[in-house]
């Protein structure tokens, strides 16, 4: 009787050592797929960070290209041509704030940045640069105008003008832009050239 308990006790301690086994075994297959999905999670936040990096840095340095191209003190010898325009002062990428209301009626400060200021004594003339030109800057710059003495109340009393400086431009763009009477350059590197018709009178945008 004790030789038949001891054969059981025996067995099912054997079938103990087997079931850890195979448990032990389970673990480290899981830790070990655990290890891959970490690893490929690695891999693939490494890839998108590059990737980010890369898109961000091209679309850093063509912005920079485009202003460096397209806004000069060339333009400042453009639009003082026109009677009425005198600018001397030049500046690169401003940025100020001005009251707007959220969609709760709840007074906030919006960002209102600009790609180059060409400032005098009683004009100034706010410019946008794009690489491409299209008829939805066009648009937007329209609208980015009608803020811009919000943002600086300190040209109440200035003739406000826009220009749209570039590389390439679509037609129906070109089109629009001379319609709402804006200064309208194209940047043929190292010169920018004045590309508006020759009866070309730009417009004040002062009531916006």
């Amino acid at each position: 009787e004790d030789e038949k308990r001891q054969a059981e006790d025996k067995k099912r301690q054997a079938e103990a050592e087997k079931r850890q086994a195979e448990w032990e075994q389970r673990q480290a297959e899981w830790e070990q797929r655990q290890a891959e999905w970490e690893r490929r999670d690695a891999e693939l936040g490494n890839k998108i960070a590059r990737v980010s990096e890369q898109v961000g840095g091209q679309a850093n340095m063509i912005g920079e290209i485009t202003e460096a191209m397209t806004i000069s003190d060339n333009i400042i010898d453009l639009v003082n041509k026109f009677r009425g325009i005198d600018v001397g002062y030049f500046s690169f990428n401003t940025t100020r704030k001005y009251p707007a209301l959220d969609s709760q009626g709840k007074e906030i400060r919006k960002q209102y940045e600009i790609d180059g200021l060409a400032d005098g004594e009683k004009s100034v003339v706010v410019i946008e640069a794009k690489s491409t030109l299209t008829k939805d800057y066009i648009i937007s710059f329209i609208k980015k105008l009608s803020k811009f003495k919000l943002a600086y109340p300190d040209y109440a009393n200035k003739d406000l003008y826009g220009a749209m400086a570039f590389i390439r431009a679509d037609r129906e763009a070109l089109s629009l832009a001379q319609e709402h009477s804006l200064f309208i350059i194209k940047a043929s590197p190292p010169d920018v050239e004045l590309v508006n018709n020759k009866d070309f009178v730009p417009a004040k945008f002062n009531d916006l």
